[in-house]
Order: structure tokens, then sequence, then C-alpha cells
């Protein structure tokens, strides 16, 4: 019975290469959309600011939140790319990474000199929504089953 159950789990965990970059764009387009309409709500109620400088460049604007939810999309389509290229259950070791380069990606917000306590949490929160959608998406319709 095992080894029907591991072979089923097996064929639903090989990747979708036709769907993948699709799922990819789809992705890229619902994460900065969504982040971007976090980034509004947060603006408004004054969990962001515009006079805290991040990285020399300048506040966090709506342009620069979509593009980095945009940057990580297309980073986590071609990581779950290789992932099942490579690996024989990629969903299972896609999340693992996916899990831990969240994890990583919370270093960030907390190193933003002068930001206020609303921005350092409202920020790992913008991640955490980009890792759901983009590990969701991917893992669910790019995936064959």
């Amino acid at each position: 019975m095992d080894t029907v159950r591991n072979a089923t789990v097996q064929r639903e965990e090989h990747v979708a290469w036709g769907r993948l970059v699709p799922v990819g764009l789809l992705a890229a387009v619902a994460t900065a959309v969504v982040n971007t309409a976090v980034y509004f709500i947060a603006a408004r109620g004054g969990a962001i600011t515009q006079d805290v400088v991040v990285n020399g460049q300048g506040p966090i604007t709506p342009p620069m939140i979509a593009a980095a939810s945009v940057f990580g999309a297309v980073a986590g389509t071609i990581v779950y790319a290789v992932v099942g290229r490579f690996i024989s259950r990629p969903v299972r070791v896609f999340r693992i990474i996916a899990a831990v380069a969240l994890a990583l990606s919370f270093i960030g917000p907390l190193t933003i000199p002068g930001a206020p306590a609303a921005m350092v949490a409202t920020l790992p929160l913008m991640h955490g929504i980009a890792a759901a959608v983009i590990v969701g998406l991917l893992t669910t319709l790019a995936r064959r089953g």
C-alpha cells in the first residue's frame, strides 16, 4: 500500500512544465497587486512613512513594492523549475526552501535605520503574503497531478 501511495505522491509532485511560465506570471502580477494594496493601506494608516530612507535609495514607494514582488515571483519560479528538474519530490523541497528564504527575508526590515515599529511589522507581513501567493500558486497550479 505504501508503494502505491508513494508513487501517487511522486507523480503529483512533478512540475507541469507547460504551465510553469503562465503560473509564474500570474504569481508575479498577483503578488505585486496584493502587496501594493497592503502598502496603500499601511501608508494610509501611518505604518509606512515617506521619511524613512531604505538602503540609501529613498523611501519605500508603490513601484518599489511592485518591483520587489515581481522579482520574488520570478526568483521563486526559477527556483521551483530548478528543483523540479533535479529533485524527485520538488513540491516538498521547494516549500522548505521557500520557508527558509522567507525566514531570512525578515532580517531586512529589522535593519532599516529609524523605521517605526509599525513599518518593521508591515514589511515582513508583505514578505509573508508574497511567499504565500507565490508558493501557493506554483505548487498547486504548476504541478502535474
